[in-house]
């Protein structure tokens, strides 16, 4: 399996273009820690949040890895 990412980050406008989620929704999986962010440089608070692709993807196929042995489990058991 490759999986392509085009950019390690995205802002949070440009994550919610592609995943059809609010902008408001995104914010509040980032502060219910559901997606990592990179850490902003100075202490503003106007600062650009950008969301971790690369975390989502490693989370994506840790999860399709997971799912992949609970089907080879279950069907080894039906046998």
């Amino acid at each position: 399996m490759q999986i392509t990412i085009d950019t390690p980050y995205v802002t949070v406008q440009e994550f919610a273009r592609r995943s059809g989620l609010s902008d408001r929704s995104i914010r509040r999986e980032i502060e219910q820690g559901h997606f990592i962010v990179r850490p902003k440089e100075g202490k503003g608070e106007k600062s650009t949040v950008f969301i971790n692709m690369v975390h989502l993807a490693m989370e994506a196929a840790e999860q399709a890895e997971r799912v992949r042995g609970q089907q080879g489990t279950s069907a080894a058991a039906q046998r």
